[in-house]
């Protein structure tokens, strides 16, 4: 008969013990659920013609209580599932199995509701997820991915799953703005970051934005080109490991930036860039059959040429000194996540559901004068992150956070020596980029910038946009994502 420890009654004990079949102990702890078997099993006698022989044997192994996925009980037997590596990078669904009888059932419930307690925290069990696949994301493997390593997680988990393939460009920010917001509990993307940047833009278009961005996370199974979401949220770029962290995961107030150029008025959630870095990005697309080693080679390219891109650039910076950013950081991040606020945030954004009205204006309006005007004519790249790392290895803006409310800009003169720049691109997954004396580093609250030339790149979240005069400012807490912390980044932070 399964029996529970008696300790688990006392007031702060963590450990539970439940006996099942007689020989097999399941104890729980803070961080895992302790698996001793010490069944009977049949084992051949190679001394007796290949007769085989019972003998008691005793199996143990330890399951992290994060990778316990769901437990069920029936009138006759116990059933936890849960995820283990069957690869080095990747996850996939194993279960356990042990039979009960119905007079057992009720102290095998007990010890179950105990077991998914611990395993889920205050994240939310069994969430009711719109999942969006770009056909098109990873060469075309989005949908394969998705259904090879995502599906069968969510499902183990128990999650309620709406699949819909988006057909074009732009489908995502119709799907978003006609969403029913109460029939789900988060959209997960299949693709690169270009889908989420479509979906916080649908949100945005309701006439209940702040609320729809409020109430609704986005997030992203790393399904493209680029996958920079995945990296902060989830630290992984396994569409497997990522859907563990996404059941998993917490509700997370997101920054996010409005642009403007002329009369119009989107959403960014990632980074804006001008300069070498939109450049190697979206100058590239006719060799995107290199992959990510596009990006590289475009860079290298440009380095040689010397080339600059020479604008006007306007700033509200908040701060400017790397020592005051650095401890800014540690602050944020030495806060505990705290679950009640996000009710509180969300509440606030019903009471007034529209976007929140641009406070430094449009790009079309004056320069606020205590804006700070940042020489342009040899600027090399101009980089504003919203988000630390950009994609695999790149922790561009490692100080970045979620939601302080600033955005991170990175500002290069154009005339460093190829020597400097190699150095500066080779220091990035190592962390030493940011104390580099060329790289000038701000958080700020709004920017302008002006091209001087005609033609060129502008990039938000990678997506190309027209190339004129735009101006960005940040949002605190506008929109929502699902993150393994609650409240930071999968990133190491500046040294």
């Amino acid at each position: 008969m399964p029996s529970l420890d008696a300790a688990a009654d006392q007031p702060g004990a963590h450990d539970q013990t439940l006996i099942v079949d007689n020989a097999v102990s399941l104890t729980l702890s803070t961080d895992s659920l302790q698996v001793v078997d010490n069944r009977t099993s049949s084992k051949p006698d190679r001394s007796c013609c290949g007769l085989y022989k019972k003998e008691k044997t005793k199996t143990t192994h330890a399951i992290s209580l994060y990778n316990v996925l769901d437990a069920e009980v029936t009138a006759s037997s116990l059933a936890v599932t849960y995820a283990q590596h069957s690869t080095k990078n990747d996850v996939s669904v194993t279960s356990l199995h042990y039979p009960i009888t119905e007079k057992e059932k009720p102290a095998v419930e007990a010890w179950t509701e105990r077991l998914l307690a611990l395993s889920y925290g205050t994240s939310q069990r069994r969430r009711r997820l719109k999942v969006l696949i770009n056909p098109f994301g990873g060469k075309g493997t989005a949908a394969n991915l998705y259904q090879t390593y995502a599906a069968p997680i969510f499902a183990a988990a128990r999650c309620q799953v709406d699949v819909q393939t988006t057909e074009h460009r732009g489908h995502a920010i119709e799907i978003a703005e006609q969403l029913d917001l109460d029939a789900y509990d988060a959209i997960i993307c299949c693709s690169g970051d270009g889908l989420p940047y479509e979906v916080f833009n649908g949100l945005g278009k309701r006439p209940n934005g702040r609320e729809a961005l409020a109430k609704m996370p986005v997030a992203l199974l790393p399904c493209g080109s680029g996958n920079g979401m995945t990296w902060n949220c989830l630290g992984t770029e396994s569409v497997s490991v990522a859907s563990l962290a996404l059941i998993k995961s917490f509700r997370t107030p997101l920054d996010l930036v409005s642009v403007t150029q002329k009369n119009t008025r989107t959403l960014s959630f990632l980074s804006q860039s001008f300069g070498i870095v939109a450049d190697s990005d979206l100058g590239t697309d006719n060799i995107r059959w290199m992959g990510a080693q596009r990006f590289t080679y475009g860079f290298l390219v440009r380095l040689m040429q010397r080339t600059i891109y020479p604008c006007d650039l306007a700033i509200k910076v908040e701060m400017g000194d790397k020592r005051a950013i650095k401890d800014h950081y540690r602050s944020y991040v030495s806060q505990e996540y705290d679950p009640l606020a996000d009710p509180i945030r969300v509440e606030a954004a019903s009471q007034s559901p529209a976007l929140p009205e641009l406070e430094y204006g449009t790009v079309e309006d004056q320069v606020p004068k205590d804006w700070e005007v940042v020489p342009g004519e040899h600027m090399g790249n101009f980089y504003a992150g919203n988000m630390a790392i950009m994609s695999k290895d790149t922790s561009f803006f490692p100080a970045s956070l979620p939601g302080d409310g600033l955005m991170d800009i990175v500002t290069i003169d154009g005339t460093v020596s190829r020597t400097t720049s190699i150095k500066m691109m080779n220091e990035i997954p190592t962390g030493g980029f940011f104390d580099m004396a060329d790289v000038n580093i701000r958080k700020a609250k709004a920017f302008r910038l002006v091209p001087h030339e005609k033609d060129g790149y502008i990039s938000i979240d990678g997506e190309k946009v027209p190339f004129e005069a735009f101006q960005c400012e940040i949002h605190q807490g506008l929109g929502t994502t699902l993150t393994k912390s609650g409240h930071k980044y999968e990133a190491e932070g500046p040294k």
